[in-house]
């Protein structure tokens, strides 16, 4: 329970970190996917930081565990955009709700994926 709330707190900054980037980058004109893709991956960078150092405490060589990270981000961005895509063109729902909404129903396959195969071998206290 105490890594899981320590990657939701690292999950609201960046949530604040794609969100807010995506909502700037909608804002000036680009399309809503293409921004959505675009803040993800400056949430991705802050979170790969902050969940290898802090949340899973993983010791390991950088460039194993960050190929893995990368590959969930990548599952999980496919997951949101698609239900981003769905909210929007479907739904109806305007592009900046229909992120927030997408945001949670991928936070839980992304702290998953991440907790059973990116971190798995590491011990947290």
């Amino acid at each position: 329970m105490k890594r899981f709330l320590k990657f939701g707190t690292v999950g609201v900054f960046n949530t604040l970190i794609t969100l807010l980037s995506f909502t700037l980058f909608y804002y000036i004109g680009i399309n809503y996917l293409l921004a959505h893709v675009m803040g993800y991956a400056l949430g991705v960078l802050n979170s790969f930081y902050w969940n290898k150092k802090w949340v899973f405490k993983d010791n390991r060589k950088k460039s194993a565990t960050f190929y893995k990270f990368i590959a969930v981000n990548l599952v999980t961005l496919g997951i949101h955009t698609l239900l981003l895509y769905l909210l929007v063109s479907n739904a109806g729902l305007q592009p900046v709700l229909a992120n927030l909404l997408a945001t949670g129903a991928s936070l839980l396959i992304n702290f998953f994926l991440n907790s059973k195969w990116t971190f798995q071998q590491q011990q947290v206290g």
